[in-house]
């Protein structure tokens, strides 16, 4: 057993033996950031208060690492095992205080196909249940085929007590033909959650959305907490851009509902993108991230929060660093791995 401290919160829980730092933390109702929870994304990197020596901490021997992770210097918290105390820095800790996992039984309340291979779910908790969140966590929900996928939650918060996801057909999967095909309304399913570090910042930043397919749901949950936040006639409220990619005009499920926002409030800028153009399609063609290069040449000021396939987050936190200034720090994603 391991004794982890968490600066500057003062926070400290313990390890078992075996655990990875992220399962302890989580388990301890602490919410250290984190993203995919497999050692893909990264997102769950946290710097060590002080260097840890070798041996301090295991790795999976598979697992390919950064340097600073080789160097003790930073810690990938959902893969790492600590084997002696360790003093981590996780500022945000403090911002995520009062959200905790849970797993609950939830109900399915509808299913409605808003395109050819999208569609949107609504799972309801029993009465009485709580489930707190920030808008733009997702949760992991098992099915009664006992396939279990995740999703990000596509509402600020739960509605008539019934959380909203929105869903793409994966033909060759094992989950979504099941829950277009097979998952019928009130069948049971149980959800875990909620997980993820991809929420809003308290900051004034002006703000860039880049959302890739599906990627729009944990957006569309930051957007109504941002509409709550500025309304519409706040003159001071943060200018927010929206820029969201599809390979064609329909993977814009829910467009109209982008253009609506556009014309209610003045801080909100739409920016639809298709990769394949079509002859009647008169918007932004390519892939979205680029949209965003050829717009803005200073991003210094910015936060961006990305939201996607893999290959768009990696490649914008990419390309918007290197060719628009952008902070790293000031990259916020969430990858659909």
């Amino acid at each position: 057993m391991s004794t982890i401290t968490v600066n500057p919160s003062g926070k400290v829980f313990e390890s078992l033996e075996g655990e990875t730092i992220l399962d302890a933390a989580l388990r301890s109702s602490i919410m250290l950031k984190h993203g995919c929870r497999d050692g893909r994304c990264g997102d769950c990197r946290t710097t060590l208060a002080n260097p840890a020596p070798a041996g301090a901490i295991s790795y999976p021997e598979t697992l390919l690492l950064e340097a600073s992770d080789r160097a003790g210097e930073t810690v990938l918290c959902c893969q790492a095992v600590a084997n002696q105390d360790l003093v981590l820095t996780a500022p945000e800790v403090t911002e995520l205080e009062g959200i905790s996992i849970q797993k609950l039984m939830s109900r399915v309340k509808s299913k409605e196909a808003i395109s050819d291979d999208v569609m949107v779910l609504k799972l309801m908790f029993a009465p009485g249940s709580e489930f707190p969140y920030f808008p733009g966590q997702y949760i992991d929900i098992t099915l009664p085929n006992k396939v279990s996928r995740s999703y990000s939650m596509a509402s600020q918060t739960p509605q008539d007590n019934a959380v909203e996801l929105h869903i793409r057909l994966k033909p060759d999967g094992e989950g979504t033909p099941y829950i277009f095909n097979e998952l019928a309304t009130r069948k049971m399913v149980t959800v875990e959650g909620p997980f993820g570090s991809f929420y809003l910042r308290k900051t004034k930043a002006p703000i860039i959305f880049i959302a890739s397919g599906t990627g729009f749901a944990p957006i569309k949950a930051i957007m109504e907490q941002l509409i709550d936040l500025q309304g519409e006639a706040n003159i001071n409220a943060r200018p927010v851009t929206l820029y969201w990619g599809g390979r064609s005009e329909q993977d814009l499920y829910m467009s109209d509902l982008c253009e609506r926002w556009a014309k209610a409030f003045s801080w909100f800028k739409y920016i639809p993108v298709i990769s394949d153009q079509k002859d009647n399609w008169s918007g932004r063609t390519g892939f979205v991230h680029r949209a965003v290069v050829e717009d803005y040449s200073a991003l210094g000021s910015y936060e961006v929060y990305a939201c996607g396939a893999p290959i768009v987050i990696e490649s914008a936190r990419r390309d918007l660093v290197n060719d628009c200034q952008l902070l790293p720090t000031n990259f916020y994603s969430d990858a659909f791995i």
